[in-house]
Order: C-alpha cells, then structure tokens, then sequence
C-alpha cells in the first residue's frame, strides 16, 4: 500500500493542448537528439549534483531517457485532457529501490526541463514561431516540469514515513532483544547495518525543540562512519541511536548517554545502559555525553535495597523525628559532601556561617551515629543521601 498525498493532474483545456502539440512538433519520442541530451544531463548531474557520482552512469542515462520519453509522450498527446504522474511515480519508486535520493531526482527533472526547453526554443525559433508562442511553450513545460517534481516528493514522504516506521519497529526490537538471529541478519541488511561491528546505544529525552534537534543531528554527523549510518527512532518518549562509532563531540547544552560498544545483537544490554546512565545524570544534574563509567559512584545508588532500607532506619531516621530541623542539617550535609567536605565552600555555597556549618555537621554525627571524618561512616551517609535522589532501577 502506498500512502501519501496524491499528485493532482495538470489540466490540458483546449488551447494548452494545442500549446503541448506545438511542443510535440518540435521534438519527438525517436529524436536521436533527445539521447544526446540525456548523455549530457547525465554527465551534468554525475558532475554537479551529490550522491550521482556514486550511481551506476548506465543507471541515470536510462532513467534519464524515461523520463525524455514520458515527456514527449504526454505533451504529444492531442486528446488528454490531463496529463498524469502515474508512470512518473512507478518510475521515481525504482530510483528509491536503487538509493538514488528523490529530493535530487527532483531536482534535475527540472535542470532537465530547461535543457529539452533549450532544444525546443532553438527549433521553433528556426521555423520563426512567434515569441509570444514560444514563452507559452517554455511555460507549459516549466509547469510539467514542476509537477513532475511534486510527484518525486510524494513517493519520497511515502518512503520516508514507511522507513519511519520500519525503522521505529526495528529499534523497538532490537532494544527490547526479541529479535531472533535469523531476523536480525535480514532487518541489519535492510538497514545498512553490519552484523559484526560493534555499536553504541545513545538515549536522550525526546522533545521537539531545537535542543533536541542539534543533539540528533550532531548523533547523525558524528556518529557514523563513512560506510555505516547511524538509526535513530523514538521510543517511549525518549531518542534511541544505534550509533557504529563513538562521537567525537556533542553539545554539552544537553544530556545524551551512551551504553558500551556491543554486537547488534546484545544492542538490548547497551540500551540497558544508556538507559540508566540517562536516568542518573537527569536526577543529579549532569550535562552532556555521560555513560555509567563516566558517572562515578552514582551507577551503584541502587543496589543492596534491602540492606538499605535498615541503613536508613538505624541512621536517618533518628534524625527526621527533628523536623524541621532534620531538613536543614541533611540539606548541609549534601551540600557539605558535594563541596568535598570544604567547610568555607559549603558556608559560601549556602549563604551561611561557617560556625552554623560546623554545629550542623555536629549535630548530624550526634543524631546518625555516622562520623564524616570516618571512611566507612562516610560511605555509607554519601550512599544514603545520594540514594533518595536516584530513579528507581
């Protein structure tokens, strides 16, 4: 099923038809000339336009010269009332099949309507057709030549949204590991993907801001290779790259986790990753391309609930029985602990007296039994402060 908006036909009323019959007589379907014009255009977009250098000569020639032909054969109709794309878009859909993008197939029907236009002006200004009839000419065929660029850009939004979903599906697949072997091999192919290189998961939270934006494009720059894309879709509100190398750089005006480089088919483990690296540095407030090697000690917040939730009971919850208090003295203590235990730092950083630092401190150590001077006891506050700040596992 093909989806998309439909081409609308170009009216031929009376007097247009006679304009296109004027065009037919100048050249038609057999002209030898018609085949050197499609040898030039292909030497002219294998030169100048990007991607056709990297296309089969052959190919474009023949495309080329089909498209030359349904020229002729539509304006050279007499009795058409319209003049349809059908054929055009059967034809555009083969240049999808053979990766030649669509945007710049649009692009040189119309360079190649100005070069059949050339021909065209030169012929009839030769059998001393009036000017005024020759610009009627020039315009119909402009006109043609425009809707003929509609018609590409169609199929091109019908193959970009069903890629869009193809892809999605993929991703959702492969990050969810329910891909057998045997389909995985098949959907890497359909993708440009190679089955035995390693790749990075990147996961970012999804909005439609300009943030966003720039984050996926520099994904897309700097995440591929010359030979290998990067696929990028959306999955539960959040931005999941397959990426085939690690990028160099990343704007730091955003956070993008990375999981560890991984064959296709352990891409779940990766996201795994990502996803928890994404979750830490969201909650804790860091910035720019994280993965859980990057975040410290943050990564191991989840573990040991059990044992935990008894810290907490023998140590924090003594103090919260204060009150008011008890948020004051645990604010300064997070605070005291993210200074690196620098009291003069923690006094500035919340507006305090160093000696209201220090008591509160005291007081902790009182309340918790937990003395910041002490290794363990030090491990164990950190652990236990940072752990309510944590996304659950």
């Amino acid at each position: 099923m093909h989806i998309g908006r439909p081409v609308p036909a170009l009216p031929l009323g009376p007097h247009r038809r006679k304009v296109a019959a004027q065009i037919a007589a100048m050249i038609a379907e057999v002209d030898p000339e018609l085949n050197e014009i499609a040898a030039d255009l292909t030497r002219l977009y294998r030169e100048h336009i990007p991607v056709y250098d990297q296309v089969d000569a052959s190919s474009i020639e023949n495309n080329t010269r089909a498209v030359l032909r349904i020229v002729v054969a539509q304006l050279g109709d007499s009795h058409a009332e319209h003049a349809g794309f059908d054929e055009l878009t059967t034809l555009a859909r083969t240049w999808a099949d053979q990766q030649i993008p669509l945007d710049l197939v649009a692009h040189s029907l119309q360079i190649g309507a100005r070069r059949i236009f050339e021909l065209i002006r030169r012929r009839a200004a030769a059998r001393d057709i009036p000017a005024a009839e020759i610009d009627e000419m020039q315009d119909l065929t402009w006109e043609w030549a425009t809707a003929s660029a509609t018609a590409v850009h169609v199929v091109a939004q019908e193959r970009a949204v069903a890629g869009a979903a193809r892809r999605a599906d993929f991703l959702r697949s492969l990050v969810d590991g329910t891909l057998s072997p045997a389909v995985l091999l098949v959907d890497a192919r359909d993708h440009r993907l190679d089955p035995e290189h390693r790749y990075r998961i990147a996961c970012a939270a999804w909005n439609e801001t300009a943030v966003t934006a720039d984050l996926l494009a520099a994904l897309r720059a700097r995440g591929s290779t010359t030979t290998l894309p990067v696929v990028d879709t959306v999955v539960d509100q959040h931005l999941v790259a397959l990426l085939p190398r690690t990028p160099d750089s990343l704007p730091d005006d955003s956070v993008v986790a990375l999981g560890s480089a991984v064959p296709l088919g352990d891409a779940a483990a990766s996201y795994r990753q990502a996803r928890r690296a994404l979750d830490l540095a969201v909650r804790h407030g860091r910035r720019g391309s994280v993965d859980l090697g990057s975040l410290g000690p943050l990564p191991l917040l989840g573990a040991a609930e059990d044992v935990a939730q008894l810290l907490e009971e023998k140590h924090l919850e003594p103090l919260r029985r204060h009150g008011g208090a008890a948020g004051e003295i645990l604010g300064t203590v997070e605070t005291y602990l993210d200074c690196d235990r620098r009291v003069d730092d923690t006094a500035a950083a919340l507006y305090l007296h160093r000696n209201t630092v220090r008591n509160r401190l005291t007081r902790f150590a009182e309340l918790t039994g937990l003395d910041l001077d002490r290794t363990d006891d030090l491990v164990v506050a950190w652990w236990l402060l940072h752990r309510e700040q944590s996304p659950p596992r």
